[in-house]
């Protein structure tokens, strides 16, 4: 038995089997890459949609407003109003952001410029500036424009009268016209 020949043709069939067994290997392989770029892909975009779905739906002005890093006794209570459409459909978005502070005029505007700078904002033109009462600034970043004002806080019923109260009035450069009208608007009432 040890000096019998494989039959003639096994040799070929080895060899088919084999070929067919490396074929399937390279297509398992090709498979499996083909898996990795796909969910490499679908990675990249769900993370892509997502940042455009955020960018998307934060507001700027919300955004502006809540870099403001200031002292915690310079904004002890925050109330926000906002009217028009961000994307200036009809009328262009302007966040009007309050806050009380426990200091007074000098020091807590002396704090909310300095977060302004520190946020990147600029100093604006005086002739961009749309008014208002009490210490005041003007800056822009980028196509935002950000106006400031201090004032006294209002008395109690005690007559107790601290701290103050920043207005800050935040909108696209695009609303300027209209802010500058509605205070004209308003001082011709006065």
């Amino acid at each position: 038995m040890t000096g019998e020949e494989p039959p003639p043709g096994s040799a070929r069939s080895a060899d088919r089997i084999a070929e067919a067994v490396m074929a399937a290997g390279r297509r398992v392989e090709r498979l499996r890459l083909t898996v990795q770029a796909v969910a490499g892909a679908a990675v990249l975009l769900v993370a892509a949609v997502l940042w455009l779905g955020r960018a998307a739906t934060v507001d700027p002005t919300h955004r502006a407003a809540d870099a403001l890093e200031v002292p915690a006794w310079a904004a002890t209570s925050v109330a926000d109003r906002t009217y028009g459409s961000r994307w200036c459909l009809g009328e262009c978005r302007v966040r009007m952001r309050t806050w009380t502070s426990e200091g007074p005029v000098e020091d807590t505007h002396r704090e909310f410029g300095r977060a302004a700078l520190e946020s990147g904002w600029l100093p604006a033109d005086e002739g961009l500036c749309v008014g208002g009462p009490g210490e005041g600034g003007c800056y822009v970043r980028d196509q935002l424009f950000l106006e400031l004002w201090v004032v006294p806080a209002a008395c109690d019923d005690r007559g107790s009268c601290t701290g103050s109260e920043v207005t800050a009035v935040l909108a696209s450069q695009a609303a300027l016209p209209r802010l500058a009208e509605e205070r004209g608007t308003v001082a011709d009432d006065a």
